[in-house]
């Protein structure tokens, strides 16, 4: 049996170019007085916002696995086994928009003040695998 729990975080991007480096894939916003994102202004050093203060809500998965095993002679076996992952089914986020327009309408806020966003990948939901080992 295995539980794993955890969080990923993830850098918020504004998507616009302020310091006119022709590169906007890494500039972050700024953080207004209200807690929400807003693009600093043009010709600026950067946004406010920390580096990594996006984060995906918390991962929680219960994994078993049963095992049975039947002897038929000294040196031959057979193994069945029965294994469920996220027996609970719990919906796990993999991974959240980085952009500040979806960080500000998803509208949540962690107790340490990180941001969530909305969700574009999950890990999967609760499967269940089946199989026979013959051993000898």
């Amino acid at each position: 049996m295995r539980a794993t729990h955890g969080r990923i975080r993830f850098n918020i991007l504004s998507g616009a170019d302020q310091n006119v480096d022709l590169q906007g894939t890494n500039e972050r916003p700024s953080v207004d007085a209200n807690g929400v994102l807003i693009i600093p202004p043009f010709l600026s050093t950067g946004g406010s916002l920390p580096r990594d203060y996006g984060i995906t809500h918390s991962y929680s998965s219960l994994d078993m696995r049963l095992t049975r095993t039947i002897r038929f002679t000294e040196h031959a076996n057979l193994e069945i086994i029965a294994e469920g992952f996220n027996l609970f089914n719990r919906f796990n986020e993999a991974a959240a928009s980085p952009f500040f327009q979806d960080v500000n309408a998803f509208n949540q806020r962690a107790p340490n003040g990180r941001y969530y966003s909305r969700p574009t990948a999950a890990f999967d939901p609760r499967q269940f695998q089946f199989g026979l080992k013959i051993n000898f």
